[in-house]
């Protein structure tokens, strides 16, 4: 008899994402596996699923693989979950599934949510070649000598950031690659999601103090062709936003300046209130 390991992905923030074919598989799985248990545990309380749930972890063992060799060498159904998105992707789920056919056990992956292809493609950066890194390094040297690998490739690059390290990661792109166009998303389909758009510095500036939520970098490629994105003006004769236009023109139609305007605007930005004056006043923004 042939046991069935469904890899089963769950929301990332906002729990209308999980699929009808998810709640169905946790529902009918015999066992469920996952990274923690106390947070698919929550997790099936909500669903009103009870299932009995084995850890698997990183740091899983001989015992948990041989009770999941077992159950499903007697034809049970396992379904696996990660904390929150794809099983497989930054997780052991690949190791599980592996396991699984060696086995000779089927394998079914379910579609579902993804951090990754989410922050790739809401960047606004080139998508249609790209690489996923995981998490930076901890410490600061090795995470600097990543960065200047990763800033020579030309494809997108997608990595994972905490809250308590992104600071220092900016400040390391600041130095690093200070030109290259960058975007954050913080608090991915939960209510708080933001994003934040630029360069480096740019980047820096618009997050301020700002440590909350889980976050997702992007990186745009070498030589990638610069795109003005919203929160991120060029300065090379390019317009800027048509949101910061508006405020220009309301700010000076209330009786401020120009040179008085454009001053909160650029702090918003994070770029130059010099520069940002410069092209206000040469493309005739306001007459």
């Amino acid at each position: 008899m042939t046991g069935h390991l469904i890899l089963v992905p769950t929301p990332i923030g906002n729990l209308g994402d999980l699929t009808d074919r998810a709640r169905q598989a946790l529902a009918e799985a015999d066992l469920v596996a996952c990274e923690d248990t106390r947070r698919t545990g929550g997790l099936l309380k909500h669903l009103e699923i009870d299932k009995p749930l084995l850890r698997f972890d990183d740091h899983a063992g001989a015992a948990a693989y041989e009770r999941l060799g077992l159950e499903l060498a007697a034809g049970r159904t396992v379904a696996y979950c990660s904390d929150a998105g794809m099983p497989g992707i930054n997780d052991p789920g690949f190791e599980l599934a592996r396991a699984a056919r060696a086995a000779g056990a089927k394998v079914t992956v379910l579609p579902g949510a993804s951090a990754v292809l989410l922050a790739v493609v809401a960047s606004g950066l080139p998508c249609h070649s790209f690489s996923f890194r995981g998490y930076l390094p901890n410490r600061g040297e090795p995470r600097r000598t990543l960065l200047k690998l990763l800033g020579a490739e030309e494809e997108t690059i997608v990595v994972f950031e905490t809250p308590h390290r992104i600071h220092e990661t900016l400040a390391d792109l600041e130095e690093l690659l200070p030109d290259r166009e960058i975007a954050l998303g913080r608090e991915l389909t939960k209510l708080h999601e933001t994003w934040y758009r630029g360069t480096p510095a740019q980047v820096k500036v618009q997050l301020g103090r700002e440590d909350r939520g889980e976050m997702v970098l992007v990186l745009a490629g070498a030589g990638a062709k610069r795109v003005v994105t919203e929160g991120a003006p060029e300065f090379d004769g390019v317009e800027l936003p048509p949101w910061a236009k508006a405020y220009l023109t309301a700010a000076r139609e209330g009786g401020m300046t120009l040179r008085e305007a454009v001053k909160p605007l650029a702090k918003h930005l994070g770029v130059s209130a010099s520069d940002l004056y410069r092209l206000a006043a040469g493309v005739h923004l306001l007459e």
